[in-house]
């Protein structure tokens, strides 16, 4: 089994910026392979912090005139901040039953990421919104470490969540995905947003709905948003993904009903998890659901 890494207390940070025009480019993809170094060469310490969190490699973005993204690396996530929509693209990171059972209170101290470099959002930006702050990478899963609990609060970890969804059944997401820690050791994790999808999604997915932005930077309001759970049980892998619309729920919650496969948001966002994996046992992983529910 892959462990995670045990890394120095320091919190190191890596901010690379790719423009569609000018700086850093994302070459153009053909489709038949990852794009390798977009983010240029990581040092030995950021590209372990990297491979700690990010299961087999970066998720690869396939996606045209995504325009400029910015790389955070922390010890307790990775993630590619979209400097168009102000929120992050994905949020990868590794949970270990161990980093649960500490006693770290939420501080609910929101501020902008310093170590963003082109435009991002503040906590003001979501004031009157009728929209929560909403967590990609949960303080729940820092109960140990003060210093990582409270990186969890930076804006670039951050998407406009309705607060049905983000105090109720996401909630409910996230305990289930710490009981699933408990059970196995060990989980990776990436959650994100679905903006506006490449293949047709039920309502509430429309232009007017895409386009839709909150607070004085312009912080884009997603449609959706997903989570990928992948736990090894011996020697075999078995993930389980979720998407759950941004709208207002109503208990009781239905958690099964939002259960996918990788697969299913590879195809609509145009990401794709886990780029360095055989193809073979990817293709496989990606296309099956596991069968960990409840």
């Amino acid at each position: 089994m892959r462990h995670p890494l045990r890394l120095a207390s320091l919190a190191i940070y890596l901010v690379i910026q790719g423009c569609a025009h000018g700086g850093l480019t994302r070459p153009p993809s053909d489709g038949s392979a990852p794009v390798p170094g977009r983010f240029g060469t990581l040092s030995p310490t950021q590209q372990a912090l990297v491979d700690a969190n990010c299961y087999d490699g970066l998720p690869v973005d396939r996606r045209e005139a995504l325009g400029s993204t910015e790389l955070i690396v922390r010890r307790g996530y990775v993630l590619e901040h979209s400097s168009m929509d102000k929120i992050p693209l994905w949020v990868c990171e590794s949970v270990s039953s161990d980093q649960l059972t500490g006693h770290v209170v939420r501080s609910n101290r929101f501020r902008a990421d310093p170590m963003l470099q082109g435009p991002k959002a503040y906590p003001e930006d979501y004031a009157g919104s009728g929209y929560d702050r909403g967590h990609q990478a949960p303080a729940g899963n820092q109960t140990v470490d003060p210093e990582l609990k409270q990186q969890t609060f930076f804006m670039s970890n951050m998407a406009p969540q309705r607060p049905s969804l983000n105090r109720g059944i996401w909630k409910l997401l996230e305990d289930k995905t710490r009981a699933w820690v408990f059970q196995y050791g060990h989980a990776y994790e990436w959650t994100g947003p679905i903006r506006c999808s490449l293949q047709t999604l039920p309502p509430p997915d429309s232009l007017a709905n895409c386009r839709k932005t909150i607070g004085k930077h312009g912080v884009a309001v997603p449609l959706y948003f997903y989570k990928i759970i992948l736990v090894q049980d011996q020697s075999s892998w078995k993930a389980i993904a979720f998407v759950l619309p941004n709208t207002d729920f109503k208990r009781p919650y239905r958690l099964e009903s939002y259960i996918t496969s990788i697969d299913w948001i590879q195809k609509r966002t145009g990401l794709e998890f886990m780029p360095k994996m055989r193809e073979k046992e990817r293709r496989t992983l990606a296309a099956s659901v596991a069968a960990m529910w409840p």
